[in-house]
């Protein structure tokens, strides 16, 4: 029995082994194919960032993108190319499907592509894309702020606080949201500030940064925000309070569901969905007649979400709504209230 065991588990160990080899092999074999060999296909591409032709300009920066870190040799070009914001069609880059509703296919500029390209080659550009911050060029620093907010690194962050000031206001914008995807606090006190920008862009890029962030001390500001002038403003601080587990949120929220702006009552509905507080049921309920469908729909959302009993008899008559969207949202909320009600009587 006990030589029955050993031959067993020598056997597994030689599978376990097998297995391991065979692993890093594919590996390795992935991230070759991640970052193809560069060599000439870089060098050549470098070549086409100073083509006089801008499409050729910015394909050749989206391409680039493909290399990574081995694309280290075009970043030279690259920064070069951040202050080129001449208009072409996305299309001339990887994005063959990108139209808008009407067609139209979105745009881009070699500026925009050098940056990605530079984001893509990573911690490499950190120094010189630093160093652009401080340049003459207003679009080589938007777009610099905007390749730092790709990297993870923290040397960005104080630069980008910085750029939250800086006198172009994309740039004071794209600062904004590359403060938003780093997970560091000192960014918190700048963005708040600049919830009272000029620029109403900046504002609302400053509150989709704070609600990522996972503090409580953008609350107030947030709810300041609310009341901006700007309803894109209003709706982006609507979204980052639905974030926050904070109740102070909620009578502002409850309040927003009353805007004239369609977009910014939907994204109060959403946020109070969020929210573990049953002051806003009584208010979602009435906003299940409001004069949008989507509004509508988002209202049932969070309604399926609260769970509460006194919804019933509104939600199912959205279920007759003459939106198709608001009626399958209804019947959702209704089964997750009798889901909840399920699991109380259990317990």
């Amino acid at each position: 029995m006990q030589r029955f065991t050993r031959v067993l588990a020598l056997i597994l160990l030689g599978i376990i082994f097998i297995a391991l080899r065979h692993g890093r092999g594919s590996e390795v074999s992935a991230t070759a194919g991640q970052e193809p060999a560069a060599s000439s296909e870089v060098a050549a591409r470098i070549t086409a960032l100073e083509s006089p032709d801008p499409a050729a300009r910015a394909a050749a920066a989206c391409s680039l993108r493909q290399y990574g870190s081995q694309a280290v040799p075009a970043i030279p070009a690259l920064i070069r190319l951040l202050a080129d914001e001449t208009i072409v069609s996305r299309l001339e880059c990887d994005r063959k499907n990108w139209i808008d509703k009407n067609g139209i296919p979105p745009e881009t500029s070699p500026g925009k592509e050098a940056a990605k390209a530079l984001g893509a080659i990573g911690k490499p550009a950190v120094v010189s894309l630093i160093d652009v911050l401080s340049k003459e060029e207003a679009p080589a620093r938007a777009n610099a702020a905007y390749a730092l907010g790709l990297i993870d690194d923290e040397r960005v962050v104080e630069p980008l606080i910085a750029g939250i000031s800086d006198s172009y206001w994309p740039a004071r914008e794209k600062a904004a949201w590359s403060l938003g995807l780093r997970g560091d606090h000192r960014a918190i006190l700048p963005l708040n500030n600049a919830l009272k920008d000029a620029a109403w862009q900046v504002r609302s890029q400053a509150a989709w940064a704070l609600g990522l962030k996972g503090d409580t001390t953008s609350v107030e500001p947030l709810v300041g925000a609310l009341k901006d002038e700007s309803t894109h403003v209003q709706s982006q601080a609507a979204w980052a309070l639905g974030l926050k587990g904070d109740s102070r949120a909620v009578e502002p929220l409850v309040a927003a569901l009353g805007s004239a702006d369609r977009r910014v009552r939907s994204q109060a509905a959403w946020a109070l969905g969020l929210k573990g507080d049953d002051r806003a049921v009584e208010s979602l309920i009435a906003t299940l007649k409001d004069s949008d469908s989507h509004v509508r729909s988002q209202a049932a959302w969070a309604l399926g979400l609260k769970g509460d009993r006194r919804a019933e008899a509104s939600l199912s008559e959205a279920t007759r709504d003459t939106d198709p969207g608001v009626r399958r949202q209804a019947t959702w909320a209704l089964g997750m209230i009798l889901m909840k009600g399920k699991r109380e009587i259990a317990n």
